[in-house]
């Protein structure tokens, strides 16, 4: 499920303390939370994504550019290079290796990362007390987003919610609790473990 890989990574979305004054802009906040998540040494989380009338619940684990996504049904790996996702239902397996926009697609954190290029950043008009909103509108159509809403609580530099709103489709809330950061988590947490899986089929697509 294409849509599905939104929520990976998420989970680099972590709370690290940092106080935002009220003079903060759009463009310094999503600075501090880029160079926040580029310099994590490990974190887990726990995630929820809204996805029309599906609500799906997991974990999950990064530490820089790499992360790992498991849930219920699906489960993914990014090493940096490669990617594995696999589907529980039909126990299968695809590896690939993801252009920039597939590596967005799941994980929308790197949207964050690489904002200035692709985005121009706005506080949202309507505020939430205890945190801020800000919109990341596309500055070309071909992005394929109409928008995407980065909430950050104040006092951290790291988001706690994430709305992602394509040009086609529904919208996707990913929401992100119980943070765990500063962790040391080996490569491996991050490449697929073939023996856990002996049965499945790996469809090749490099």
């Amino acid at each position: 499920m294409r849509h599905f890989r939104y929520i990976l990574s998420l989970i680099l979305i972590f709370s690290l303390s940092g106080t935002i004054s009220a003079a903060e802009t759009a463009d310094g906040m999503l600075k501090k939370a880029a160079a926040s998540i580029n310099g994590s040494t490990g974190l887990t989380a726990s995630f929820t994504l809204d996805y029309g009338s599906q609500k799906i619940s997991g974990t999950m684990k990064a530490a820089g550019k790499k992360f790992s996504l498991q849930t219920s049904s699906t489960s993914t790996w990014y090493d940096g290079k490669s990617m594995w996702t696999y589907n529980a239902k039909n126990a299968e397996t695809t590896l690939m290796t993801p252009t920039p926009q597939e590596v967005a697609e799941a994980n929308p954190l790197s949207l964050v990362n690489t904002y200035s290029a692709n985005f121009t950043a706005a506080f949202a008009k309507s505020q939430t007390k205890g945190a801020k909103t800000i919109v990341l509108t596309p500055k070309s159509k071909k992005l394929g987003y109409q928008s995407v809403h980065v909430t950050i609580p104040d006092g951290s530099t790291f988001p706690s919610k994430l709305v992602v709103i394509p040009t086609s489709g529904q919208k996707m809330t990913v929401s992100i609790t119980q943070v765990k950061n500063g962790q040391k988590l080996p490569d491996a947490t991050f490449v697929y473990p073939k023996a856990k899986y002996p049965k499945a089929e790996i469809v090749d697509l490099r």
